[in-house]
């Protein structure tokens, strides 16, 4: 998108309804994965954010304490509507989850010792892990992909999966080498 329509989506008007409506359905659609529901509501339906907006705040909500969408839910929710706009946007997206959550939680509790039910129980996870690869790759699509980015991206990645860094020393020595990175290239251009 180019930068009018990224201006529109900051100068766009969002009712505490629109909030609340919008993350219900996210909590209601992602359960077992809300970050590509909330990519589809925010960004493709709602155009709340831009693509290239959406990836920079699901970024920075990335390496806060919490939930990654819970963050950027809070983030949203403030920005239309201040800090009740983020209590409304909150309250909608951990409602429907949270009821489903109790029903599937009794009626597991109730026939877990059946091995059809232990069998779904492993399709579900490789759906979970199908839909995290899903997500990485349309995030992925949303960023400007130069050398750094992608020396960084697969820094990261050999760090943690070969060499098992602890996560807090991955963001502390590469995400700050790549923001420190970021604010230079920013001021050159």
């Amino acid at each position: 998108m180019d930068q009018t329509t990224s201006q529109s989506a900051v100068a766009r008007e969002v009712s505490l309804s629109q909030l609340f409506t919008g993350f219900l359905i996210i909590g209601l659609l992602g359960f077992g994965g809300l970050a590509m529901s909330a990519y589809y509501i925010i960004v493709e339906k709602r155009r709340w954010l831009d693509k290239k907006e959406f990836s920079e705040l699901f970024a920075i909500c990335s390496i806060l304490p919490g939930g990654n969408i819970m963050n950027c839910t809070i983030m949203i929710g403030a920005r239309y509507q201040g800090a009740l706009g983020s209590v409304v946007s909150m309250s909608a997206l951990l409602l429907m989850p949270l009821l489903i959550l109790i029903a599937v939680a009794m009626t597991y509790d109730h026939f877990s010792y059946l091995p059809d039910v232990r069998a779904a129980m492993g399709g579900a996870a490789s759906a979970a892990a199908g839909l995290i690869v899903a997500t990485a790759t349309k995030l992925g699509l949303g960023v400007v992909w130069r050398a750094a980015p992608i020396a960084f991206a697969l820094t990261t990645f050999v760090a943690v999966s070969f060499f098992r860094a602890p996560l807090w020393l991955v963001i502390l020595v590469i995400g700050s080498s790549s923001i420190l990175m970021a604010s230079r290239m920013g001021k050159r251009s």
